[in-house]
């Protein structure tokens, strides 16, 4: 469900070398490394031009002297409130474009490394003035990381959003939540003023677990040909999320029908909520196009510019989910 490392030529995951460019796509040989560079060569080269842009910053901003409005070197003596510090920004711009660009390649290497860059730029920066919280729960999903991802999106729809929170002081907790409950109900998520990434991404999560669950229950048609110890083996190595695959009470059980009817309740209110917050979203989600491709330059709620920045930021994860758009195409079709 989840990318793995592998040749971007062949899928072979022994004998791996690194692209010397943009350092995130790997070869099983130097034949295939030379049989995808057609493939490879925008991408690699988008990256590089992009890495030596933020690199360039990064220099500046360690270099910086010390006056009445900056301090000196902010990546040292500036972390968590950096977007108060006006030569911090073209910083912030320049590594947000170098995770975008890193995430144009579809390997494993590339999407650790664009979750690394964005969960850094959220140490820096609390407040969060580029949005980039809306892109890491995807990125998590992708690396089969769907508790983080959970549990990411669960601090900034309460925590963050509780109106007494003040993100310029550092002494208050800071992405403190840790494996909250994935099948709790998504309630919290449906207000007034619901935010389309965490919706999708929740939406997406839920599909996940309600995917293991149903291949759990067919698993039970074995429970008569098999002992439990052997038969709760092989369940084990059936989960794709982390949150069943670790839930011993789950992989040894035999009652999921109520679970499962749970679940899809789940999925069938964010569908609602989802198409609620933004009508785009689903139509594209399944007929994509140039949406993928669109730069748009603000993204006010409900509109397509919103649309488009989280569908570009989501697609990844909903795609490499196996029959997970097929769900969304059974409920659109009702």
């Amino acid at each position: 469900m989840s990318l793995s490392p592998c040749c971007n030529a062949c899928g072979a995951s022994q004998g791996l070398t690194r692209c010397a460019a943009c350092k995130v796509t790997l070869y099983c040989s130097r034949d295939h490394q030379v049989l995808d560079r057609a493939n490879h060569a925008a991408d690699c080269k988008a990256v590089k031009h992009a890495r030596t842009i933020f690199e360039r910053e990064e220099q500046k901003l360690r270099g910086e002297a010390s006056d009445v409005l900056t301090p000196a070197n902010p990546l040292e003596t500036s972390v968590g409130h950096f977007w108060g510090i006006l030569s911090t920004r073209k910083y912030m711009r320049a590594r947000y474009a170098l995770a975008r660009a890193i995430l144009d390649i579809k390997t494993f290497d590339a999407v650790k490394l664009a979750a690394e860059h964005v969960r850094d730029m959220l140490r820096l920066c609390r407040s969060d003035n580029l949005g980039v919280r809306d892109m890491l729960p995807a990125i998590y999903l992708r690396l089969g990381r769907d508790q983080d991802a959970y549990d990411i999106i669960k601090w900034f729809q309460t925590t963050k959003s509780s109106s007494d929170y003040d993100s310029g002081d550092l002494d208050l907790p800071y992405l403190d939540i840790v494996e909250a409950d994935v099948f709790e109900s998504p309630q919290y998520l449906c207000g007034k003023y619901p935010t389309l990434a965490a919706l999708v991404c929740v939406a997406l999560l839920k599909i996940r677990l309600l995917l293991d669950l149903v291949a759990l229950m067919n698993a039970g048609c074995l429970a008569p040909r098999l002992p439990r110890e052997l038969l709760d083996r092989v369940k084990s190595y059936i989960p794709e999320t982390g949150p069943v695959r670790t839930n011993r009470g789950l992989i040894s059980g035999t009652e999921y029908s109520n679970l499962i009817v749970t679940m899809s309740s789940q999925v069938d209110e964010l569908y609602v909520a989802v198409a609620e917050a933004n009508k785009h979203f689903w139509p594209a989600l399944l007929d994509p196009g140039a949406h993928l491709t669109a730069r748009p330059e603000i993204m006010p709620s409900c509109t397509k510019d919103e649309m488009q920045v989280n569908l570009q930021y989501c697609y990844d994860s909903w795609i490499e989910t196996p029959r997970s758009i097929d769900f969304i195409k059974t409920m659109s079709a009702r």
